[in-house]
């Protein structure tokens, strides 16, 4: 009786288990999953209930257990019939009708068994010991319930017929499987459960829901082989689970029969000693739970993902690929082929608004025109959020879902960044069974690195072809030059124009917008509320950022044109430091970033460039603050060291990885966790940083951990 008991619970575990990480695992569906959570769940308390009658002793307890099985069974079975139809029917009216006439019914009908007298089983007539062959029953009501039990059993097996009949040939197999399950582990049920209980006879009823594992696994290889519900990693953890159960349960059993013979000497009795024992066995099982588990999971995910793409592999490739590709042609070609090949896609294409169709893989060709994309795009701004991709199976818009099936194109990626449409990344039809939400998930998350990676490839090519214009120029010109010395002045003078009207034209309105937004914070054109305050430094942080980037791209320039120069002039660089701490203080405040300045007393002064030295040390605070944690500190140091003064700025951010840390200081290079975390960085702050120091005699700074921070600054000497 203990082991059919025991038997009883694994059964009640492996059932809740299940229903439990398939309805945890995904929103998609959710609806579906609700109701065979709801079926997993009233097998459990199915088979706890039955666990509880096996164990009763009197009338009393019998009729108790007996409401608990009943109401657990009684539900099952609508809700098995409900699932049937959401899973593989057309959700028509006819459908919604029956789902909401089955929920009240088997409601009622739950509510009748646990308040009527004496259900099935006649308490009165129970005498003890109990007779699990011969135990008193109302007829009628036993008659009630086996008809609403059968009926509803049968019509979820005509749905599965009919969805059978008209279904696919991969959604017939998912059917197939789900109703032999069903029809095999049925058979056992309706005779010890149905027959055999009409004429008083309890002694098999555990079989029932021991046999509907049968079925549960049929669900599972349906998963694992067809993708019915698309919860395939919730079955590799559930059978890593059952497994783990088994597991401690098998090793639990011979550990307590080890100890009751060798430490006891005799089989255990319950007494003192079976304390002591469930001490032992329960420290035994903390150890051994983890190591047992971790084994599990990895055997599941083997067996379950055999032959499939590694989701940790998917991402550092994809972001492998966007980091060292900058040609926008490459990089798309590169991207496409990777998820073509790992997502198993027929077509893998990218629209570039205005410029065409790139990284296209399949033999399938993709045309799509300027209104095609503003139709979709349209449809995302009304029923999608950033980074959700449109399925064309639950496109809405019907002009839409014929346009993705005229090519074919069964998933649609929107690219957007700083909510600037980027690109739009189409996928065809899948090469075998469909796309899961595993697919749908790395593909949502790699959009927004996509679509920075693209604006900075798009932005590349603008900088190319600009470079190629302006070479194509001075060929031109140097031609021109070989017979005039004049034209080659009057060249010069050109770039030197187009240089100062860059600095003059972009530069002055911005430090006049700084200084009127100055004026306001101070209180000069009236007073502000908080709220305007805090737009207003907001605006202010991002003027000042747009004049560093101004700079910074004007002495790349500069470097390029051999117009980069360095002015030294004796100056306080602690009091330039102080200055620049001061005026990051609100984008420090902002961040909510503590900044703490340690300054030497006797910091002598410097010949150098101070606007350049000031920039770089600008660049680097701004940098420690951004790359920060909310409630982080960033310390900034400046000491006297012997012959040379050292700045350094010290944080503890999201460091660098090791394996990029020699292209740090390279033109344009940025890191991938810094693309994450500020994807509107231009990599050349600290190119020129370098390139300033250099020029001034000194050396760089430079110590960081990926995941603890890092120390940036310089060594300058003292002359």
């Amino acid at each position: 009786m203990m082991s059919r008991a025991l038997v009883l619970g694994m059964v009640a575990l492996m059932a809740l288990i299940l229903g439990m990480l398939v309805l945890k695992k995904s929103k998609r569906h959710y609806d579906t999953k609700q109701w065979f959570f709801l079926v997993c769940l009233c097998l459990a308390v199915w088979s706890a209930g039955l666990e509880v009658f096996s164990l009763a002793d009197n009338g009393a307890a019998l009729d108790i257990a007996s409401r608990w099985f009943y109401v657990a069974s009684a539900v099952f079975c609508p809700a098995l019939a409900i699932f049937t139809a959401k899973s593989f029917l057309p959700l028509t009216k006819s459908v919604r009708s029956f789902i909401f006439i089955s929920s009240s019914l088997f409601i009622v009908f739950s509510i009748y068994i646990i308040l009527a007298p004496e259900f099935i089983i006649n308490v009165s007539e129970v005498t003890a010991p109990v007779d699990f062959s011969q135990i008193p029953i109302n007829s009628i009501n036993y008659v009630v319930f086996a008809t609403f039990f059968s009926v509803f059993f049968l019509i979820a097996m005509w749905f599965g017929y009919v969805a059978w009949r008209k279904s696919d040939n991969i959604r017939r197999k998912q059917v197939a499987i789900y109703m032999t399950g069903l029809l095999v582990s049925s058979i056992p049920g309706f005779v010890v459960d149905l027959l055999l209980p009409s004429l008083g006879d309890y002694r098999y009823v555990w079989v029932g829901p021991v046999a509907i594992i049968l079925f549960l696994f049929a669900i599972m290889y349906s998963i694992v082989k067809y993708r019915l519900m698309d919860v395939k990693t919730a079955v590799a953890r559930s059978v890593s689970y059952m497994l783990l159960l088994i597991a401690l349960a098998v090793v639990y059993v011979i550990s307590a029969y080890i100890i009751s013979i060798v430490i006891f000497q005799r089989t255990l009795t319950i007494d003192s000693r079976v304390n002591f024992m469930n001490m032992i066995l329960a420290i035994l099982l903390a150890f051994l739970y983890q190591p047992i588990k971790k084994f599990f999971n990895k055997l599941t995910d083997r067996v379950f993902y055999y032959g499939e793409y590694d989701a940790d592999t998917f991402a550092r490739e994809i972001s492998k690929i966007l980091t060292y590709t900058a040609d926008l042609q490459l990089l798309t070609r590169r991207v496409g082929n990777y998820i073509a090949s790992s997502l198993k896609a027929e077509k893998v294409a990218f629209c570039i608004p205005e410029k065409g169709i790139y990284g296209r893989t399949g033999r399938r060709r993709l045309s799509v025109v300027e209104e095609d994309v503003r139709r979709i795009m349209d449809y995302y701004y009304k029923y999608c959020s950033f980074p959700e991709v449109i399925l064309a199976n639950q496109v809405k818009d019907s002009e839409l879902k014929k346009l993705l099936d005229i090519h074919r194109t069964k998933i649609v990626v929107p690219l957007l960044h700083q909510n600037q449409e980027t690109g739009i990344l189409f996928l065809g039809e899948h090469k075998s069974l469909g796309y899961s939400s595993r697919d749908i998930e790395m593909l949502e998350s790699i959009a927004g690195e996509l679509a920075v990676s693209i604006r900075n490839s798009l932005s590349m090519e603008e900088i190319n072809e600009l470079n190629k214009s302006l070479q194509r120029r001075i060929d031109e010109a140097t031609k021109e030059l070989r017979f005039s010395n004049r034209q080659l002045q009057r060249l010069d003078e050109a770039k030197n124009e187009f240089i100062s009207m860059a600095s003059h034209q972009l530069r002055t309105p911005l430090t006049s917008i700084k200084g009127y937004l100055d004026m306001m914070l101070e209180g000069d054109l009236g007073k502000i509320s908080p709220t305007q305050r805090a737009v207003l430094r907001e605006a202010f942080s991002s003027s000042e950022r747009m004049v560093r980037l101004i700079n910074d791209f004007l002495n790349v320039s500069r470097l390029q044109t051999g117009k980069f120069t360095i002015d030294k002039q004796s100056v306080d660089i602690a009091q330039i430091l102080r200055d620049e701490v001061s005026l990051l203080k609100v984008v420090a405040d902002q961040r909510s970033v503590e900044m703490v300045l340690k300054i030497d007393k006797k910091i002598p002064s410097l010949a150098v460039d101070s606007e350049k030295i000031r920039q770089v040390m600008l660049n680097m605070i701004d940098n420690a603050i951004y790359y920060s944690s909310p409630h982080k500190k960033v310390v900034i140091t400046l000491k006297s060291s012997g012959k040379m003064i050292e700045f350094s700025v010290k944080d503890s951010g999201i460091g660098v990885p090791k394996s990029e840390q020699a292209n740090l200081f390279g033109k344009f290079f940025r890191g991938t966790n810094a693309k994450k975390r500020r994807p509107d960085g231009t990599g050349v702050g600290l190119f020129l940083a370098k390139k300033v120091i250099l020029s001034h005699d000194g050396e760089m700074i430079f110590e960081s951990e990926e995941g603890k921070g890092s120390t940036f600054g310089f060594k300058l000497p003292v002359r």
